[in-house]
C-alpha cells in the first residue's frame, strides 16, 4: 500500500472512531454502512483474536457463498441464511433463552434454522450436532406457531417424537426443554421402557402430552402395544442420527415405516409433516432416509469430509515410493477422456508444483500451475479454468492448498493428493473443491432421460509413500467408510502402529468397559489400556472357588467395591476399625495441613474411614474448601470438606487398603447402552450394600475379582440349612434394564491368553521398544513392501501394463496380535485409473489373483462385539471381503434334538450343510463373510435336520440319532459357542438342584455351587 493510501485509510478509521464515541448508546440505530465500518475498525484494532478452538476457525464467519468455507447446502427450495440470533426465525422468548445459553450461531445454524423453522425436512451434519440447542429453537418455534393449533382439533397423542441414542441424552434433552420454558405448553414426557414382562402394556402417556422424548428401542416396544397413540405424529426428530442407525437399525426401520404410514394417510394430508435428522457423520442409512422418507429435503453439511461421502466421491489409494510418485501419477491420469474432466493436483510445496508441472508438460497435457510465488498469475489461471470444456478435454491445475482457497474452485471432477494431507480436516477441505459435482439428493428427477441431470463422476486419488506413512492412521479411519479398496500392506502398517501405541499404555489402568462387559465401547478413542500385561494384572485374589464378599460402594449395577471376608479376619481389618473407633472416641484432632497423597481419616455417621488425598485445590484466601479423597477401605472417590479431615496415627498406615473391585459377570445394559441406567444402580445399591454375599470367583485381574453367581445367603436359625434369598444377576435382569451377556468371561479369557502369548514373543525379542522407534520400524517395513511391489510392477514399464499379482508376506518387527495373515499385492497399476470407463461412472476395483488369495485365521474373540461383529472399524486389519469370521452360536437341547441359534441379524447368501458328526453354516452380513464349522459332541440324523429364520436370525434344528442329554454341543471347547440361558429352565427338570447353592456335607459346613446345568462350550 502507498503512503498516501495509508494516510487516507487512517483518516477514515479516525472518522469511524469519533462517530463511535459520539453515538454512545445510540449505536443501536446505526445504519448498516456504519455497522460495517465499525466492524472493520474493530477488526483493524484486533486482527487476530484469540481462538481457543483451532478446528473451529472455519466456523468464525459465514459468507454469502457457503461453498467458500466448505459448507454444502442442497435444498429443493431456496434458503436465505440468518446472520445472528437477532434475525433468527425463532420466537422472542426462545431468543432470550438462546442468548443466555448458546452464544453466536454456527454456520450450520445459519443455513438450517430457516429450513427447520419453515417446516422443511432437514438433514444437518456438523461438528456440534451432539448439542440439542443447535436445532431445538427453530423446531419448537415451528411447533408452537403451526403444529400445536392443528393438534388441538385432533385426538390425544404426541405430535412430536424426539429420538435419542441413549438414556443420558434423553435426560439432557428434557432438561433443555425445561430451561426453554415450553413444558407448560408442550408438556414433554420421558419414556424409557425395559424388557420386563407387560412393561410396555402398562406404560401410560398423559393425554395432554404433545412431545415425547425416548429411544428407538423404547418407542418400538410402545408401538407394539399402543400404536394408536401415534396416529397424529407430525414431527419426527432424530438426534445423532448416525448413532441411531448404527445402534438400532431394525428399530429405526420400524419407526420410519410407521411415520410414513401416518403422514401419508388422507386424514393427515393437510397437517404439517416434518422429519429432522441431526448427525456428526454421514452414513449409508441416512442416504436411504433421505431417498425414501424425506421429500424435498434441505441438506446442510459443514464437515467437508462428510460432504464428500454424501456426494459419492470415489476414493482411490495408490501406494508408491517417494522417488516414483511422478511416474505413478502419470500412469493414473487419462489424458484423452471421452467426457471433459477438470483435475486438481494438490502439492505441499512450490517445488513439488514445479516438478509435477514439468512432468505433465512433457506429456503435452493442458496444464496450469499456481503457488505462492506466482500470485500475479491467479487471474489468468482462474480465467482459463472457468472456460467451458468439451469431450476429450482434460484441464489439469497443479497448485497448493493455500492457493486453492484463494482461487475459489468448486467444479473439479478429480482431486489428486500428490502431497499427503496431514489431517482428515485438510483432506476434506481438498475434496470440497469438487462440491459442484457432488450428487444432490434434494433434487428429484422426473424426466425419463435422467442421465442428463447426473453430475460428472468425482474421484479422489491419494498417493501414499513411505515419507508420510506415519500420518496415515487418521485418514485410514475415514477411508474405511468409503468402501474403497485399501492396499493390504497399508492396513498391516496401520495395525502395527495401533499395536505399538497400545503397548505404550502401560501406565494406564485396564479399560473399565473391557472388565465390565468384555468389550470396549470405542477402543479408538478410549485412553485406557486394552491389553493384558501379566506383570501389571497379576492378582492375589482368588480366581476360583466360593468366597464371601461385602459390597460397600456400588459403582454401577454390575461393578461394586467391597471386602472379601476371610475366616481369620479378627486380626486384620476388623481390629483396625475397632482401634480407630476407640482412638477417636475421646478426641478428633483435625489435620494441620492437607497434602496430596497423604493419609488421613474421615468420619461418616459413626464410622471412621481411612482416606488418601487425591487432589488439593488452590485454596487462595478461602478458609473452607473441598478435597477429593479416596476411601481406601471402601473404594469410592468423593469430595469432602477440609474441616472434616482428621489426622491418622502412623500405626494405621501399615494395613493395606481393603477395597476390592467386584465384577458380576453375564449381565449388561439393554438396547446397546454404554452405561447402566441410574435406576438399576439405585435398586441394586438398596438391595445389596453392606450385606454379606456368597459368590463363586471365576477370574481375577489385579485388584478385581470376577464372580458368577453372587447370591445373598441367610441361615435358618437353629439349623445348618441356608436359604438363597436372591441372585444379583437375577435382580439386575428383573429390572428390565439389563440383559444376558454370556460371552463376557470367554472374551476376557481369550484376551488374556492372546496377550500372554504376545508378551512371551516380545520378551524373547528383547523387550518393547519406544513408540517412536517401533513406528519408525513399521515405516521401514512399509517402504520395503512397496519397493517389492515396485520391482514387480516396473518389469514391463515401457508397456505400462498391470502385472499378475505377487504375494510376498509382509512381516513386521512389532509383535501383533494373532489375526489374518496379510499378503502384499501390487496396488498401483500403471493402467490409467481415470479412464473412459471412469468418466461414465464405472469403477476399477483392485483384485487379488488366485496366487494371492489366502483365507486368514479366525479373528480373535477379544475384538468381537456380541453377535460376532468387530468392535469398530478401527479393529479391522484387512479388507473384510477376504476374511471369514466365526459367528456366535447359542444352543439348547431336548431329549431328541438340539436347537442352535446363530447370532447374526438378517444374513444373506446363507448355506448350511448337515453331516452325521458336524454342521457347516456360512453367510454374509454387512459385507463380511461368516462361517461356522461345528464338530458335534454326538451324532445326528443329517437327512432329518433343517434350518429356518426366526426373529431375523438363523435357527438350526439338529435331530439326535439317539435320544439323551448331550454334555456339550461340540467336541472341543469353542469360545464362540455357549448355552442358551433363556431356555435354561427347560432343562432344570433333568437337574436335581439347578444352578443354586446346595449343601456340602463337609465338617466345616461350607456350601459350594453345584454343577447343575450345562456350562458354555
Amino acid at each position: 500500500m502507498s503512503e498516501a493510501a495509508g494516510v487516507c485509510e487512517s483518516s477514515r478509521a479516525d472518522e469511524e472512531t469519533s462517530r463511535l464515541v459520539e453515538s454512545g448508546p445510540a449505536g443501536k440505530t446505526w445504519s448498516s454502512g456504519e455497522d460495517r465500518a465499525c466492524s472493520r475498525l474493530l477488526e483493524w484494532l484486533n486482527p487476530e483474536p484469540l481462538n481457543p478452538d483451532p478446528d473451529a476457525a472455519d466456523d468464525a464467519a459465514a459468507p454469502s457463498d457457503p461453498r467458500r468455507t466448505g459448507i454444502l447446502v442442497h435444498c429443493a427450495l431456496p434458503v436465505e441464511p440468518c446472520s445472528s440470533l437477532d434475525d433468527a426465525p425463532i420466537t422472542d422468548a426462545l431468543r432470550r433463552v438462546m442468548k443466555r445459553h448458546y452464544g453466536d450461531l454456527s454456520p450450520a445454524d445459519r443455513y438450517s434454522w430457516p429450513a427447520v423453522a419453515r417446516g422443511c425436512n432437514t438433514v444437518i451434519v456438523s461438528h456440534n450436532a451432539d448439542r440439542p440447542l443447535s436445532y431445538l429453537a427453530p423446531l419448537l418455534t415451528h411447533i408452537l406457531l403451526n403444529s400445536i393449533f392443528t393438534s388441538l382439533t385432533s385426538s390425544s397423542g404426541p405430535i412430536v417424537v424426539l429420538l435419542c441414542p441413549g438414556w443420558e441424552k434423553v435426560q439432557a434433552v428434557y432438561d433443555l426443554l425445561e430451561e426453554m420454558k415450553v413444558v407448560s405448553v408442550l408438556r414433554p414426557v420421558i419414556l424409557l421402557l425395559g424388557t420386563g414382562k407387560d412393561e410396555a402394556k402398562a406404560a401410560r402417556i398423559p393425554k395432554n402430552c404433545l412431545l415425547l422424548v425416548t429411544t428407538p428401542f423404547s418407542l418400538v416396544r410402545l408401538l407394539s402395544c399402543h400404536c394408536f397413540l401415534f396416529l397424529h405424529l407430525y414431527h419426527l426428530v432424530l438426534d445423532e442420527a448416525d448413532r441411531l442407525f448404527t445402534l438400532a437399525p431394525d428399530q429405526m426401520a420400524t419407526i420410519l415405516q410407521h411415520f410414513q404410514k401416518v403422514t401419508s394417510s388422507e386424514e393427515n394430508a393437510s397437517c404439517p409433516q416434518q422429519l429432522v435428522a441431526v448427525a456428526k457423520r454421514w452414513t449409508g442409512h441416512m442416504e436411504g432416509l433421505v431417498a425414501n422418507h424425506m421429500p424435498y429435503p434441505c441438506i446442510v453439511m459443514t464437515v467437508p469430509e462428510e460432504a464428500a461421502l454424501y456426494g459419492n466421491v470415489q476414493q482411490i489409494v495408490l501406494m508408491t515410493l517417494e522417488s516414483s510418485k511422478v511416474s505413478v501419477l502419470l500412469g493414473a491420469l487419462d489424458f484423452n477422456p471421452d467426457v471433459g474432466q477438470k483435475t486438481l493436483i494438490v502439492a505441499n510445496s512450490a517445488q513439488e508444483v514445479e516438478d509435477v508441472f514439468k512432468a505433465l508438460s512433457n506429456r503435452s497435457a493442458f496444464c496450469l500451475k499456481t503457488h505462492e510465488g506466482l500470485t500475479h498469475q491467479f487471474d489468468f489461471v482462474i480465467q482459463q479454468w472457468r472456460k467451458d470444456i468439451g469431450p476429450g478435454t482434460h484441464v489439469i491445475l497443479v497448485t497448493t492448498t493455500e492457493c486453492l482457497k484463494c482461487l475459489g474452485v468448486g467444479d473439479a471432477t478429480c482431486v489428486v493428493h500428490y502431497g499427503f494431507p496431514a489431517s482428515p480436516k485438510l483432506f476434506g477441505g481438498r475434496l470440497s473443491f469438487m462440491a459442484e459435482n457432488f450428487r444432490n439428493l434434494s433434487e428429484r428427477v422426473f424426466c425419463e432421460d435422467q442421465t442428463r441431470s447426473l453430475p460428472h463422476p468425482t474421484r479422489s486419488v491419494l498417493l501414499i509413500s513411505e515419507r508420510n506413512a506415519c500420518h496415515v492412521v487418521g485418514v485410514l479411519r475415514y477411508l474405511r467408510r468409503t468402501n474403497a479398496p485399501l492396499p493390504p500392506e497399508l492396513l498391516a502398517f496401520a495395525q502395527g502402529v495401533r499395536v505399538a501405541r497400545e503397548d505404550q499404555k502401560t501406565n494406564r489402568p485396564l479399560c473399565s468397559y473391557l472388565k465390565s462387559f468384555g468389550v470396549c465401547r470405542d477402543s479408538s478413542v478410549c485412553p485406557d489400556r486394552h491389553r493384558f500385561i501379566p506383570k501389571l494384572d497379576q492378582s492375589v485374589l482368588p480366581a476360583s472357588g466360593v468366597i464371601e464378599v461385602v459390597p460397600l460402594y456400588i459403582k454401577t449395577a454390575s461393578v461394586f467395591y467391597g471386602r472379601v471376608v476371610q475366616k481369620e479376619d479378627g486380626g486384620g481389618f476388623c481390629s483396625v476399625a475397632s482401634e480407630m473407633t476407640a482412638f477417636y472416641a475421646d478426641r478428633k484432632p483435625g489435620a494441620e495441613e492437607v497434602l496430596e497423597g497423604g493419609f488421613y481419616a474421615v468420619q461418616e455417621d459413626q464410622v471412621f474411614h481411612r482416606v488418601k488425598v487425591l487432589s488439593v485445590p488452590d485454596r487462595g484466601d478461602r478458609l473452607f474448601f473441598s478435597v477429593l479423597v479416596l476411601f481406601i477401605d471402601v473404594g469410592k472417590e468423593e469430595e469432602v470438606k477440609s474441616h472434616q479431615i482428621l489426622q491418622l496415627p502412623e500405626r494405621f498406615h501399615s494395613l493395606p487398603g481393603q477395597a476390592v473391585e467386584i465384577v458380576v459377570c453375564r449381565v449388561k445394559p439393554i438396547d446397546a447402552e454404554a452405561d447402566w441406567h441410574p435406576k438399576v444402580t439405585r435398586a441394586i445399591n438398596q438391595k445389596i450394600r453392606g450385606l454379606q454375599h456368597r459368590a463363586r470367583a471365576v477370574f481375577s485381574l489385579g485388584n478385581t475379582v470376577f464372580v458368577d453367581p453372587m447370591v445373598r445367603v441367610t441361615q435358618v436359625p437353629g439349623m445348618k440349612t441356608v436359604i438363597n434369598e436372591y441372585s444379583v444377576q437375577s435382580e439386575v435382569l428383573n429390572t428390565g434394564m439389563g440383559t444376558s451377556n454370556q460371552e463376557h468371561l470367554d472374551l476376557l479369557r481369550a484376551l488374556c491368553q492372546e496377550d500372554e502369548e504376545a508378551a512371551h514373543v516380545s520378551e524373547s525379542g528383547g523387550g518393547p521398544a519406544s513408540l517412536e522407534v517401533r513406528i519408525k520400524a513399521e515405516v521401514e517395513v512399509l517402504a520395503d513392501a512397496v519397493r517389492a511391489a515396485e520391482v514387480g510392477r516396473l518389469a514391463d514399464l515401457p508397456l505400462l501394463e498391470p502385472l499378475s499379482p505377487v504375494s510376498p508376506t509382509v512381516r513386521s518387527p512389532v509383535p501383533a496380535p494373532p489375526g489374518p495373515e496379510l499378503h502384499l499385492v501390487p496396488v498401483c497399476d500403471q493402467k490409467p485409473l481415470l479412464d473412459r470407463r471412469a468418466a461414465v461412472g464405472q469403477r476399477d476395483d483392485l483384485k487379488i489373483g488366485d496366487g494371492g488369495e489366502v483365507l486368514p485365521k479366525t479373528r480373535p474373540a477379544a475384538h468381537l462385539n456380541p453377535g460376532g461383529v468387530p468392535a469398530g472399524d478401527d479393529q479391522q486389519d484387512s479388507d473384510d471381503s477376504t476374511k471369514s469370521f466365526h459367528p456366535l452360536a447359542r444352543w439348547y437341547q431336548t431329549s431328541d434334538c438340539v436347537i442352535v441359534t446363530v447370532k447374526l441379524r438378517n444374513p444373506e447368501s446363507q448355506h448350511c450343510d448337515f453331516y452325521p458328526d458336524r454342521v457347516v453354516y456360512s453367510c454374509r452380513v454387512n459385507g463380511r463373510t461368516y462361517r461356522a464349522d461345528l464338530q458335534l459332541h454326538g451324532h445326528i440324523s443329517a437327512e432329518r435336520c433343517c434350518w429356518e429364520m426366526k426373529s431375523n436370525e438363523p435357527v438350526l434344528k439338529l435331530v439326535k440319532q439317539q435320544q439323551g442329554c448331550w454334555e456339550r454341543l461340540v467336541k472341543t471347547r469353542n469360545i464362540f459357542v455357549s448355552y442358551d440361558m433363556e431356555h435354561f429352565e427347560e432343562d432344570e427338570d433333568r437337574t436335581v438342584n439347578g444352578p443354586c447353592f446346595v449343601e456340602d456335607q463337609g465338617k466345616d459346613h461350607w456350601y459350594v455351587n453345584s454343577k447343575g446345568g450345562s456350562e458354555s462350550d
